[in-house]
């Protein structure tokens, strides 16, 4: 019942006429859908299939999910206190974009800002990939479904010159009537692949700003990292001091650079 009563309210809303009164009612409604063949229920299955893709990747790309804002205050905090190895603690379990990505620099902690700049541009590659994996099926629903559409005319077509054929052309009606009925098909596989397409390239550009924005945090964590890193071995003074362990140095660079470029980012928008 559910689904007579939205097929209904888009049918009227799209072909306020084809039922042949002011008022369309239920029965005629679902009398034109049914005109259609069984094609109109093949494009029906894909926009149910479409909207559901379309309703996981709008909940999958939200700003908070991708990229959390308490994530690098959590981050920061537990760099402070415990360095990289405290910091990768807090961001192993994390599945947002954010989160991946500072894990994998993390990772990395005595690497140069090149090393640093190779690895986010890996690891940002994947995440990308994995944010698009479900954005095809929307495109190549987009795409099937006016094909489908076409493919129910033809079929409509077909079966209107056959009877034409067989009951010759004295009444032109019947031939007109086999002709709008097929068209039904092409008319509902263009209202269900437009909205598909056009929610596509929305998802598709929401990504790579997500994307672009987790990339610009990590450049600046980079950034930073590197000139307190420079600055660091610039200030020794002492052959002891240049034979202090790289990784404590790391640490603390990376400790020191994260609340720095947490500082940039403190008031970025939600």
């Amino acid at each position: 019942m559910p689904i007579r009563l939205c097929l209904t309210i888009a049918l009227a809303l799209l072909f306020p006429t084809l039922a042949g009164a002011e008022e369309v009612t239920q029965e005629g409604v679902i009398d034109v859908f049914n005109h259609g063949g069984k094609v109109m229920w093949v494009i029906l299955a894909v926009s149910v299939v479409g909207c559901s893709f379309i309703l996981e990747r709008f909940l999958a790309l939200r700003r908070g999910r991708q990229i959390p804002k308490a994530l690098m205050e959590d981050l920061r905090d537990a760099m402070v206190r415990g360095g990289v190895v405290a910091g990768r603690q807090v961001v192993a379990g994390e599945s947002s974009a954010l989160a991946r990505v500072m894990h994998a620099l993390l990772s990395r902690s005595g690497a140069t800002r090149r090393e640093l700049e190779g690895v986010l541009d890996d690891e940002a590659g994947r995440i990308l990939a994995d944010l698009r994996h479900n954005l095809r099926p929307i495109g190549v629903l987009a795409s099937v479904a006016p094909l489908l559409g076409l493919l129910g005319t033809v079929f409509g077509l077909i079966a209107a010159f056959r009877s034409a054929a067989e009951l010759g052309m004295d009444d032109p009606r019947n031939f007109a009537a086999g002709i709008y009925e097929a068209l039904y098909t092409t008319a509902f596989g263009l209202v269900v692949a437009i909205p598909l397409l056009l929610v596509y390239h929305v998802l598709r550009n929401r990504t790579d700003s997500l994307m672009r924005e987790v990339e610009r945090r990590a450049l600046d964590f980079i950034t930073v990292a590197s000139l307190r890193s420079e600055n660091s071995r610039g200030s020794r003074k002492s052959p002891a001091a240049d034979a202090a362990p790289r990784a404590s140095d790391s640490q603390s660079n990376l400790s020191d650079s994260l609340a720095a470029s947490e500082d940039t980012n403190v008031d970025d928008p939600e």
